[in-house]
C-alpha cells in the first residue's frame, strides 16, 4: 500500500477487513483448507474495491455493501479456480494452482463452494430482485464468455470483433457489475449509472487486454506464473488477434501455422514474429486509448471531488498496473 496516497491506502484498509469474511471456518477441512489456501494467496480485490469506492460516492459507510462485495469476489474467485482446471495452470499469483497441489476434483469441488457461497453472500445483502437477476445474468455470461474463449481455441484465425465479444463476457460483465450494482443500490445515482456503465465497458476490455500482454511481455516475479503460457496452450489472445489484424496474407499463414504448432520452443519463433508486425506497441497504444476514455468518464462523473480523486487514483493503479 506504499505506493498509495494516504487516503487511498486507509480507504483500502478498511476495505481488507471485510473481506476477511471470504474465509470458511467449517468441517470437513479437507473440502475448505484448498479455498482457505486460495483465498490466504492474496488477490488484488479488484472488482469488489471498485464497488466500495462507487458506493463511497454515495454513502460512506462502505460496510453496509460487504455481503455484495463478497458475493463478488466469490464468483470471480470460483471462475478462476475453474479456469486453472481448463487451462492447465500450475501456477495463480505466484503459488501452485488448487488443481496442481490437490486434484482436478478438488478444484471442480472449491469452485462450486465458492459459487454457492456467493449466493448466500448475496441472499444476506440488501439487494433486490432486480440485482439479484442482474447477478444471475452476469454469472450465465461469464460462463458464455468462457465456452467462447474455449471453442475459440479450436479456431486457427480469430477477429478483433470476435475477441471484444468473448471477453466483454468472460472479463467484462462481471466489473461491470461491481462498478454498477453499488449505483443501482443507492439513491439519486441514475445519473451516474451512464457513465458508470461506460467505465465498466472499457476497463473490463482493457483488464483482459492487460492479463494477455503481461503473460507475455510482464515480469514472472509480477505476473506469478509462467511467462508466454497463451502462446504455449494456442489461446486466442488479443496479441494474436493484433497480429493476424496486422498481417499480410502470407505474414498470416506463417503465424497461423507457428502458433499452432505443438513445439514447446515456439514462444520465440511467435515472439519474433509479434516484433516484426509490431505488436507490442500496437497493443501498448489501446491500452492507453482505452485509459483515456475511461479518465475521460471519470471527469464526467457528478460527485465530490475528494471522492473522484480516490476513485481516478485506484482506477490509474490498475491502468499501470505489472500483475
Amino acid at each position: 500500500m506504499s505506493n498509495y496516497s494516504k487516503s487511498l491506502s486507509k480507504f483500502i484498509s478498511t476495505a481488507t477487513s471485510i473481506f476477511d469474511d471470504l474465509l470458511i471456518d467449517k468441517e470437513p477441512s479437507s473440502l475448505y483448507n484448498p479455498i482457505n489456501s486460495f483465498f490466504l494467496n492474496k488477490g488484488k480485490y479488484t472488482r469488489a474495491l471498485l464497488s466500495l469506492l462507487v458506493y463511497n460516492f454515495f454513502n460512506s459507510r462502505i460496510s453496509d455493501i460487504s455481503h455484495l462485495v463478497l458475493a463478488i469476489e466469490s464468483l470471480h474467485n470460483f471462475t478462476l479456480i475453474h479456469d486453472d482446471v481448463m487451462d492447465n495452470a500450475v501456477l495463480r499469483r505466484g503459488a501452485p494452482t488448487i488443481n496442481a497441489k490437490w486434484s482436478n476434483n478438488q478444484a471442480i469441488l472449491s469452485g462450486d463452494v465458492l459459487l454457492i457461497h456467493a449466493y448466500s453472500h448475496l441472499l444476506k445483502s440488501n439487494i433486490n430482485t432486480g440485482i439479484l437477476n442482474y447477478f444471475n445474468q452476469t454469472a450465465l455470461e461469464i460462463c458464455e464468455g468462457q465456452q467462447l474463449d474455449f471453442d475459440l481455441q479450436n479456431q486457427k484465425s480469430i477477429s478483433l470483433d470476435q475477441y471484444y465479444h468473448m471477453v466483454y463476457l468472460k472479463t467484462g460483465v462481471l466489473i461491470k457489475f461491481a462498478l454498477t450494482a453499488p449505483c443501482l443500490l443507492s439513491e439519486n445515482s441514475e445519473t451516474q449509472l451512464h457513465h458508470l456503465n461506460i467505465i465498466g465497458d472499457h476497463l473490463g476490455t482493457l483488464f483482459q487486454i492487460q492479463d494477455d500482454y503481461l503473460d507475455l511481455y510482464g515480469e514472472a516475479k509480477h505476473v506469478g506464473k509462467l511467462i508466454g503460457g497463451d502462446i504455449y496452450e494456442s489461446k486466442k489472445t488479443f496479441l494474436y488477434a493484433m497480429a493476424l489484424n496486422l498481417s499480410d496474407s502470407k505474414q498470416k499463414s506463417v503465424l497461423v501455422e507457428t502458433y499452432h504448432q505443438e513445439d514447446k520452443s515456439k514462444l520465440q519463433s511467435v515472439l519474433s514474429i509479434y516484433e516484426q508486425l509490431h505488436v507490442k506497441n500496437a497493443v501498448k497504444n489501446k491500452i492507453q486509448e482505452l485509459g483515456s476514455l475511461i479518465l475521460k468518464e471519470i471527469e464526467a462523473l457528478n460527485v465530490s471531488d475528494d471522492k473522484k480523486v480516490l476513485f481516478s487514483e485506484f482506477i490509474n493503479v490498475i491502468l499501470n498496473r505489472k500483475k
